[in-house]
């Protein structure tokens, strides 16, 4: 008995990393097969949408990257940044005009933010495989043991990311919404609108004060070129407060839909619209109101509880307002226009995800 015991210590001894590697390649091949379902099934998303036929028109689009500035020499980064930034929307809405140049204004905003998620779920098929075939190549297993310890987030991104896809080809709104929800929520049909970048701007009198709303354009998916519009705007109207709302990451434990106010710009992305903003408005008091949820929540179809939340989020405007001094006040709504109109008089008409919903 002692010496089967010893026999099977050093069997197990001998073959246990190498069962071990076998199932820690196992999970990472299974994910590369999803993603590569994943990716397959955006595509076809994005052909529906555009009604291209070429798929090596929308190879191009799914392949184009933009080269960052150097930063040896950090003086001018910022600019160099936004410069790109810019002419890397620029250049993606010529792709859309060359694969559906028919398609309305609406249609081809959608399918662009199509192509950048698309793009999204490819850059991380990509990087998945390329660590696999390494560890593979070199025998090094930390490469595989990082990639399996995280593999469960990376796949829950990925599926949000397809998720995010489908709401925005069928113009549903997403978490990341709840920021142009809350500022549509303070804008009538009535009023008078003026388009600029990808922008929505409204003036008008609200709780006894002159009152400025910016907001992404919709229903079409766009985020809008808010630092642009935010400099025209300046530069003909003046406010003495700033009140931005936006969708932010909350940490695990806490409740998808939490409301709270701070101060600063509240504006995500690779930080460089939020060094140019606050060089444009933290002279004014400005105030931050955030509603929470998971990154997964705010790239896939807004639920029940953040539609809820933006409500809140809108009572937390109109304290800020009843209480300050200032006689005139800029709102921000910052994030995804998906499926929200310009103006929400009835929030319920929103098409939310309900919790029995499931994907497609």
């Amino acid at each position: 008995m002692d010496m089967a015991g010893l026999i099977i210590f050093i069997v197990l001894i001998i073959f246990l990393p190498v069962i071990i590697r076998m199932r820690m390649f196992s999970a990472v091949e299974g994910a590369i097969r999803e993603l590569d379902d994943m990716e397959k099934k955006a595509r076809k998303t994005i052909m529906d949408l555009s009604g291209i036929t070429d798929e090596g028109l929308l190879d191009d689009c799914l392949e184009f990257f933009i080269v960052p500035p150097s930063d040896i020499d950090p003086s001018g980064l910022a600019d160099k940044f936004r410069r790109l930034l810019e002419m890397g929307d620029l250049r993606i809405r010529e792709m859309v005009e060359e694969i559906s140049p028919d398609a309305d204004s609406e249609k081809k905003a959608s399918i662009i933010m199509c192509i950048k998620v698309t793009a999204g779920i490819r850059g991380i098929l990509k990087f998945l495989r390329h660590n696999l075939e390494l560890s593979r190549k070199t025998g090094n297993l930390q490469i595989l043991v990082a990639l399996q310890m995280n593999l469960e987030l990376i796949m829950r991104t990925a599926r949000a990311y397809l998720e995010g896809c489908r709401a925005i080809s069928s113009s549903l709104p997403l978490g990341d919404g709840a920021g142009p929800l809350t500022a549509g929520m303070l804008i009538d049909e009535e009023d008078s609108k003026k388009h600029l970048h990808e922008m929505v701007y409204v003036r008008k009198r609200f709780m006894d004060k002159d009152i400025g709303i910016l907001k992404p354009h919709g229903p079409g998916s766009r985020l809008g070129m808010v630092v642009k519009a935010l400099e025209e705007i300046l530069s003909e109207d003046e406010f003495h407060e700033v009140i931005m709302v936006d969708a932010a990451a909350k940490l695990e434990g806490e409740k998808t839909g939490a409301v709270a106010e701070g101060v600063g710009v509240a504006i995500g992305g690779p930080g460089v619209e939020k060094w140019f903003m606050e060089n444009m408005i933290l002279e004014h008091r400005t105030h931050a109101i955030i509603i929470k949820m998971s990154p997964e929540e705010a790239m896939s179809q807004m639920t029940r509880e953040i539609l809820d939340a933006c409500s809140v989020a809108r009572s937390r405007i109109e304290d800020i307002i009843s209480r300050s001094d200032a006689d005139s006040i800029l709102i921000i709504g910052v994030g995804n226009s998906s499926g929200i109109p310009d103006a929400v008089e009835n929030p319920k008409e929103i098409k939310v995800k309900e919790k029995d919903d499931t994907p497609g």
